[in-house]
């Protein structure tokens, strides 16, 4: 191999490394985004059994009377897990509205997505 081979693939292999390294990182990111998700959903599964379901049923199916929470429905309204826990944190409990600061609400959210099978968008 002649010098301008050896430069030339030096030159392929940085560039396909470069490319790698970004890739790994990219997943890396996304890998943590999911388990921080993950975390936020147990978490709201926990408020949610403490503060939601005597109104919504275990659940979310609505065995207490309020709103079903698992049919796709509010998800009709509230497409994405930031307008959920906009109006979570603003409106519920109905007993006391307003009562759950941001994170508790963003946790009840992303729990309600997953009752509905629908997993947002990583954070980023």
């Amino acid at each position: 191999m002649n010098r301008r081979q050896l430069l030339g693939f030096i030159a392929i292999m940085a560039v396909v490394l470069a490319t790698g390294g970004f890739l790994w990182h990219r997943h890396q990111q996304t890998v943590a985004s999911i388990q921080l998700q993950v975390r936020e959903a147990t978490a709201g599964k926990e408020l949610f059994a403490g503060l939601c379901e005597t109104c919504h049923g275990p659940g979310g199916d609505g065995a207490g009377g309020a709103p079903i929470l698992n049919d796709g429905s509010v998800l009709k309204t509230y497409t994405t897990p930031t307008s959920l826990s906009a109006f979570i944190q603003t409106h519920m409990p109905a007993s006391n509205p307003g009562m759950l600061n941001s994170q508790e609400a963003t946790d009840l959210a992303l729990y309600i997505f997953r009752l509905n099978h629908r997993f947002p968008p990583a954070h980023g």
